[in-house]
Formats: C-alpha cells, structure tokens, sequence
C-alpha cells in the first residue's frame, strides 16, 4: 500500500495484505493435535446434549438443515468455546459448518483437522480486524464466525487460492448479526451464529461453482470499510497460534462470571449459616452483563456466588434459599471484587473478565465435569474427536450413528 492510499484509508494494510493472512496454511504438531481434540471433544459433547435435549423434533434435513440444528444444538447451552480477548465464540460455528460436510463426505475427512485451523484462524483475524467499537452495532461472534466458516468449508472442500478469495468476498456481502441479539442476553444470539455458519458454507459452494462474487472486500461502495470500522494495523497471527488461544467454558453460568466463581472455589466449603451479607462491587462490562438480576440467575453473578456459597460447589446451580441480603454496587476505580461476611468476618477477593488464554491445567478438570454433565461417560467421545482429528472416514460414519441415536 502506497502512501496516499495509506492517508486515504487510515491503514497500513490493504485487501491483498488481508486476503493473504487469511489464505495462510498451517502444519501442526503432537501438541496441536491435542489441543484440537479437546475442542474437538468439547463441542462433540455440547452437540450431543444439545440434540438430545429435543428429542421428538426430527433433524432437519439437507445440508443446510444439519448446519442450522447443530449449530442451534452446540450453543443451546451457551457454553461453547470462547476467545477471552475478543470475546467471540468461534468453535459452534466452525464445527457446526465442517461436520455436516464431513458426514457428506467422509472420503474427504482426511482435510478436516486443516479445515478447522483454517476456520479458528480466519474467524480470530478477522475478528481482530473489524473495530472492537463494533460491538456496540454488531455481533462480533457472528460477523467474525461467517468468514471462520467460509474459510473451514473453503478448505474442507479444497477450493485453490483463487477461489478462497472469491469465497471470502462472498461472505462479506452476507455478513451480519445485530448487537441486539447479544445484548438481549436470552440466548438470541444463537440464530446470529446460525446464520453465520450458513452463509459461510455457502459462501464457500457459491464460489466453487464460480458464481460471481463481488470484485472487491474492503474499499468501495458497500465494502466492508464503508459498513465498519476497521483496526489501522493488521494484526496477523500463526494459524496454531489462534488454536491455542481458544478457552472453554465449564460453570453452569454466564462466561463473564467464570472468574468470580474460580476465585470463590479456592476459599469453598465456607458454613452457610455463617455467612450474613454479600456486596459487589463491579466494573464495566462486568456490571451492565451480570449485575442485575433482571435476565434470570445465568446472568446473574449475585445469584451465581449465593448459589454457590449455599450448594458449597460453582457446578451445583440447584436453587438454592438464603436470608442474606446482597448488594451490587457499582466500582468507582474500574476493579471489581466481592465482600462476603462470614460470622462477622469479611472473605474479600477480586476478579473481572476472564483474561487467560487457552487452556490451562487447572481448567482440566472442571471441562472433564463439564462433559460428564453432559453426556455421561466422555471417554467414547474423546475417543471419537481424536479420530476424527486423524482423519478417519469410519470415525464419520460412527458419528453419524450416534447423532442419528441421540436425536
């Protein structure tokens, strides 16, 4: 990019120079294969419970009907796999994009695990490149989702450069997803992920039958930079370096009070009839996402660390009766932290917004719990994301045997 067309746009970066850093391979080693079973496994689970949960409703059929019930199925839970930093739910949406593809043609499963880098990949640059600003007009998991899934199915069905390319300029006439949904905080936002997942594939199959796509992305009329605000520098990364960013998510409550309740567990079990008053004091964003309780107890950190306190366990969301008062308040420095009073006595503890990336070893074994929430023994299902990870057709086709079983 030349110097008048960096003045011009306020970039340093041009379309090329971001098609280019979505178009990177990646090869990946014994670590990384581990890291993609476990988010493998995680949405196996979480697609499972999902379609078991609504057991009497048939699958809908076809290839987009399969993409929209798995996708409504990995996120009915809302415990789909999470970035920290962008706060964007890649893996409901590339999963639910490749499998249905995969169980189509599982003669093609050798290209699965390349297509699911490809879609973390593309789904965390292009989220890093659309403004965080954005998120108070859009759904940055469904805007940055639909090219994670243009590029996974791209990859998945082995368009060439060229055809990428064209799949991702199709995508970004179809992207979309109002912030509405998010905010609503009431599980809207899993039609914006569907719609993401759906766009995206068939962005991908337009573009393999040479459809026309639009000639350009980001500058020009009804381009991407003239419906978003977009960063000033690219920020590219490896392809296995985005894997290992991805975190998963285990309490049985909204992911913005995960870090209040790991810090609570540390100082559990605490005598409930001791306790006498609860005071939070919360931050931005903290305190507008889970510092009512007008959106029900899963958006509720109040109701998340009383529940806790009393069930003596952050997996236990039983209702639980207290007779303690709870405050919120809101934080006057930007820390948010919790008094609980024990017998006259004050546990004081701070906390905000998840911020570890990945997946640490202690969150092992609150996503080993997490499964066997979900599905019982997990071991049938580890084993089966690991072969599906290594390619093996018949690893398909025993999925679509257990899908066919649980629906």
């Amino acid at each position: 990019m030349d110097t008048s067309d960096r003045e011009r746009t306020g970039r340093n970066w041009s379309e090329s120079d971001l098609l280019e850093a979505a178009l990177k391979a990646a090869t990946f080693s014994a670590i990384d294969r581990e890291r993609l079973t476990l988010l493998s496994a995680d949405y196996l689970h979480l697609l499972l419970a999902g379609l078991t949960a609504h057991q009497g409703s048939e699958l809908s059929d076809g290839l987009f009907g399969e993409i929209t019930t798995f996708t409504k199925a990995s996120s009915q839970s809302d415990l789909d796999d999470v970035h920290w930093q962008l706060l964007i739910h890649p893996g409901s949406i590339i999963f639910s994009s490749l499998l249905p593809l995969l169980l189509k043609r599982s003669e093609s499963a050798d290209r699965f695990s390349e297509a699911v880098i490809a879609g973390y990949h593309g789904a965390v640059l292009f989220a890093k490149t659309l403004h965080s600003n954005n998120s108070k007009k859009w759904h940055a998991t469904s805007t940055s989702g639909i090219f994670g899934a243009t590029l996974a199915a791209a990859s998945f069905l082995d368009l060439n450069s060229d055809q990428k390319i064209e799949a991702l300029r199709f995508a970004s006439t179809a992207i979309g997803g109002g912030a509405n949904a998010p905010r609503s905080q009431n599980g809207a936002t899993r039609f914006t992920r569907i719609q993401a997942a759906l766009m995206g594939v068939n962005s991908a199959l337009e573009a393999s039958l040479g459809a026309p796509a639009p000639l350009y992305m980001i500058d020009g009329a009804g381009g991407l930079a003239d419906r978003f605000e977009l960063v000033s520098e690219l920020s590219d990364s490896d392809p296995i370096e985005t894997l290992h960013q991805i975190s998963l998510r285990y309490y049985p409550y909204s992911g913005f009070s995960h870090n209040a309740l790991e810090t609570l567990s540390h100082h559990l079990p605490i005598n409930k009839d001791q306790i006498e008053s609860i005071e939070l004091t919360l931050a931005e964003p903290l305190l507008s996402l889970v510092g009512s309780d007008e959106k029900g107890r899963w958006w509720s950190l109040a109701q998340a660390i009383a529940t806790t306190l009393i069930n003596g366990d952050p997996f236990d969301d039983r209702p639980a009766s207290f007779n303690f008062p709870i405050s919120v308040v809101e934080s006057a420095n930007q820390s948010s932290h919790a008094k609980i009073m024990i017998a006259g006595a004050p546990l004081t503890f701070d906390f905000g917004v998840q911020s570890d990336l990945g997946i640490t070893s202690k969150d092992r074994a609150g996503i080993e719990r997490k499964w066997r929430s979900l599905h019982g023994s997990s071991k049938d299902l580890i084993d089966l994301a690991s072969e599906i990870v290594s390619g093996s057709p018949q690893a398909a086709k025993e999925l679509q045997k257990i899908i066919s079983q649980s629906h």
